[in-house]
């Protein structure tokens, strides 16, 4: 059985962007060629599955990496085939995902919001073919979004950094100003006042998810004004801020998967979004032929976001039982968030 197709395209410019789609459209001719892998036994069909990948791209250790490892995990689980395109402009996205469509993929991902306008024109362009759009909201009869209720595990990461700082500064780096890091800015600013509202919090946007230098520039600045904890919500902006904190010995903690290895001692942990999940319980839907076009809403109820793991040697056990008990509450509906 043939691997499924990883293409990693470098983020240079305009023209990088036209070879990459020369390229795609190539391996797609080839497909329809003939060239697909062979169906296992059963003649059960393998699924051809399309992902566009958000700003940042893969290597963020963050939520495009997230999305690939959940094709990762349904290529082992289902025999799919994929292709994932990271590219730089909005016309060399939406090109790839007229080509996707056009080869008639079984299902197309966009990832993160600023897939958001090509996944609405596209799958209204093409009607027959299913499309996902992964954290951000698109309605449609051939489109699954799903969201998550981001302020949820933000807020708790937003106790922690109450309870864990001693300079009692504490505050929150964004990417960009989506609605989706003004959720994560609002749940870590309620956690934090909740837990200690003596505590000062400041918030920021780096303006990018891609720029780790930006990340870093920003984050010294903080800390240097005397913050002792930042929440990185930046994807691949988000390793500058690892590397501050790792440069002037304080403390980060992130919104993506476990980066404790990046710098022991200065990362406190993570609340993963779990795109890989959201990925994988789409295509099983494709592979099961019960696919769901509407909105789904996942937070900590649903496993849609998760928490820690953390560096023992910063959280111990009262700690955790703090977050937990917090945690239940949220999910029982005894402490109602805000979004923004």
């Amino acid at each position: 059985m043939d691997k499924g197709r990883y293409l990693r395209f470098f983020r240079c410019d305009k023209t990088a962007d036209f070879i990459v789609l020369i390229l795609l459209a190539l391996l797609q001719v080839s497909s329809l060629a003939g060239c697909r892998p062979a169906s296992p036994a059963g003649n059960q069909k393998v699924l051809n599955i399309g992902m566009v990948l958000g700003n940042g791209g893969l290597g963020d250790r963050s939520f495009n990496d997230s999305a690939y490892s959940g094709l990762l995990e349904a290529q082992k689980k289902y025999n799919i085939r994929f292709e994932t395109v990271d590219l730089t402009t909005n016309e060399a996205r939406m090109d790839a995902l007229r080509l996707f469509a056009r080869s008639n993929y079984d299902l197309i991902i966009g990832i993160a919001f600023e897939n958001m306008g090509n996944i609405k024109t596209v799958a209204q362009e093409f009607p027959g073919i299913r499309f996902a759009a992964i954290d951000f909201e698109l309605t449609g009869d051939n489109i699954a979004s799903i969201v998550y209720r981001e302020q949820e595990a933000d807020f708790l990461i937003g106790v922690l950094a109450a309870m864990l700082t001693k300079t009692n500064q504490v505050g929150v780096i964004g990417g960009a100003d989506i609605p989706a890091i003004r959720r994560i800015i609002s749940g870590f600013k309620q956690g934090v006042t909740y837990q200690d509202d003596s505590v000062k919090v400041f918030s920021d946007l780096a303006g990018t998810f891609a720029d780790p230098q930006v990340g870093l520039t920003l984050a010294l600045k903080y800390y240097n004004e005397g913050a002792d904890v930042i929440h990185n919500a930046a994807s691949r902006t988000g390793l500058g801020i690892i590397e501050a904190a790792k440069q002037t010995g304080k403390l980060t903690t992130g919104t993506s998967g476990d980066q404790r290895y990046l710098a022991p001692g200065n990362v406190v942990g993570n609340r993963p979004k779990r795109v890989d999940t959201a990925v994988l319980v789409l295509i099983e839907e494709i592979k099961t032929g019960k696919f769901k076009p509407g909105v789904r809403s996942l937070g900590l109820k649903e496993n849609g976001l998760s928490l820690g793991p953390f560096d023992e040697t910063l959280v111990d056990q009262n700690i955790l039982n703090r977050l937990e008990d917090l945690k239940q509450k949220i999910i029982s509906g005894q402490i109602v968030l805000k979004t923004e």
